[in-house]
């Protein structure tokens, strides 16, 4: 480097007070992150005193650790940039410049993308849970969430909430956000499944206006229209006319019975989901996967269905599959997709069972099992 390439500006950098920028943090971002603050949208922190820290974009969720720099760095808010300096070539005496303020850094915070942390939720709106309006005075106000109080408790993004709070049958009423709870809604169902029953509607052929005209004085709108669009969805040739899922209705009378009897032989509770759906709607046992198993009772020498819902497994990926194992040695795809589809960001269902189990096949069948047990 020659003399004349210089700009005859000299910094000399000291610190006085490290804890002055104690606040001082630095994170890693990626593309994502990065274009979400170049547009000036918010990135959130969240996490109470005994959680992992998380930061969240609009629809994403990242995971927050703490790793150490290759080099200790030393941040100085106020430096003089290069480009920033004009050169005086008239001028031979140098100038200099005290900058103060630094802090030594010698970790940062990687961001990893994980999951929502979403197990929360039910806990959350449990104790304001819509039961009917007979209950609504009974509602403790300290326990209702609007969508501010919510997403401040919820360690996870905006999108990813809202698309949670569909699967878990939350209805907005006046303003906060009410899990409808599942006698309720078992309730409500049947009532609707009647009035098709009493007009003779073929399960293609239902009436949502009629349907909630019908039952208005004991159904509010919003908590019939959460349950309605959940079981039914519009017919392409006509949208002013509804068909029920045979499968989603079939399966949620079946985790009705299953509330009341956890245990069943499995000719008697076969027989009573049959006797206890519509006409013209047929269960089939592969409707319960996600909600029952059927396993081989040795001791008392017959087959059974038994109560396993999905909603009350672990959210770390290790640990649901050690309850999956610990209560059924051996799974079929079919069986077990229901309890790991979409966990951990992974739609392949194939790509996660490769992972964390092992298979083998029983009468030309694929089964899987534990990866480190036998």
């Amino acid at each position: 480097m020659k003399t004349s390439d210089s700009k005859q500006f000299a910094q000399i950098l000291y610190s006085t007070t490290i804890e002055e920028h104690s606040c001082i943090k630095l994170v890693e971002m990626d593309d994502h992150l990065l274009a979400s603050l170049e547009e000036n949208k918010c990135l959130f922190f969240k996490g109470g005193p005994h959680d992992f820290t998380v930061l969240t974009s609009l629809d994403r969720t990242y995971e927050l650790r703490e790793a150490e720099t290759s080099n200790t760095l030393l941040l100085f808010p106020t430096i003089e940039l290069s480009q920033n300096i004009s050169i005086n070539r008239d001028q031979d005496a140098w100038q200099a410049k005290q900058t103060a303020g630094g802090k030594l850094l010698h970790t940062y915070y990687e961001t990893l993308r994980c999951q929502p942390k979403l197990e929360k939720i039910l806990s959350l709106l449990e104790p304001s849970s819509f039961k009917g309006l007979a209950y609504e005075k009974q509602i403790d106000t300290e326990y209702l969430y609007d969508w501010e109080r919510l997403r401040r408790n919820i360690q996870s993004s905006d999108h990813e909430l809202e698309e949670a709070l569909t699967r878990y049958s939350v209805a907005i009423i006046d303003g906060y956000y009410r899990v409808i709870s599942f006698e309720y809604k078992a309730q409500a169902l049947t009532m609707m499944l009647d009035v098709m029953e009493e007009n003779s509607w073929r399960l293609d052929q239902v009436n949502k206006e009629e349907t909630f005209n019908a039952l208005k004085q004991l159904i509010p709108e919003t908590v019939f229209d959460i349950i309605f669009y959940e079981y039914a969805k519009p017919n392409d040739d006509d949208k002013s006319l509804y068909t029920y899922d045979n499968e989603k209705v079939c399966r949620f009378l079946a985790q009705v019975l299953l509330a009341a009897s956890p245990v069943n032989e499995y000719k008697q509770f076969m027989d009573a989901w049959r006797m206890g759906v519509p006409l013209r709607m047929f269960p089939k046992p592969e409707y319960l996967n996600g909600v029952a198993i059927t396993k081989w009772n040795s001791r008392e020498a017959r087959k059974e269905i038994i109560s396993f819902p999905a909603s009350n497994l672990p959210e770390d990926i290790n640990n649901r599959l050690n309850e999956l194992f610990k209560v059924k040695d051996k799974w079929t795809i079919e069986e077990i997709t229901p309890y790991i589809l979409n966990f951990g960001g992974y739609t392949d269902v194939n790509f996660l069972l490769t992972k964390y189990a092992r298979s083998s096949v029983i009468n030309g069948v694929k089964h899987y099992s534990s990866k480190y047990h036998k």
